[in-house]
């Protein structure tokens, strides 16, 4: 479908305003969107119901964050109740993982990988949600959600190897010879 409206590098902006899809606002939504994806693609890959069901409520606090930025809070938003959900289910999967050596490097399953993918990728967004914090007001629980929600899939990712039976490889700070 298309609407032509977007032709001259504008959109609209969720609040009935016209804004340059160049913006940080714009770009924001994009990464919203992305993470939403590979969140999908997590999904998609799970094996097990409680991931599964994690990853779907995942999937639609990360588009509830996009409406509470779009809209400034007046539509669907993310709440201090969706954090600690957050914060919870991470401690459950560090619990079922036991103790974490880091640097962890990503991999060991492609379940495992993808979900690395969407920590990764909810980092760049919770990055350019910091930006667009400098430059207009953002409810800082949706701050706190983005902050919180890379540690969940990386716990789900570690969990994921652990259910497997693989060994995580563990980067080592080693030192270089000349």
């Amino acid at each position: 479908m298309f609407t032509r409206k977007g032709d001259r590098g504008d959109t609209d902006s969720g609040r009935k305003e016209r804004i340059s899809k160049g913006s940080l606002a714009v770009e924001v939504e994009g990464l919203i969107d992305e993470s939403s994806t590979i969140i999908g693609f997590a999904l998609v890959k799970s094996h097990w119901d409680d991931m599964i069901k994690d990853l779907e409520k995942t999937q639609d606090l990360v588009f509830n964050m996009g409406e509470h930025i779009l809209t400034e809070g007046k539509g669907r938003v993310i709440t201090a109740d969706d954090v600690k959900w957050v914060e919870d289910r991470t401690t459950f999967y560090r619990d079922e993982v036991g103790k974490i050596v880091l640097f962890v490097e990503p991999g060991g399953s492609e379940e495992s990988a993808v979900l690395h993918l969407s920590r990764v990728t909810v980092r760049r967004m919770e990055r350019h949600i910091v930006a667009l914090s400098e430059e207009k007001p953002i409810d800082p629980v949706v701050l706190q959600f983005a902050n919180r929600l890379s540690s969940l899939l990386f716990m789900m990712a570690l969990a994921v190897n652990k259910r497997l039976g693989k060994t995580e490889r563990i980067w080592e700070l080693r030192k270089t010879t000349s």
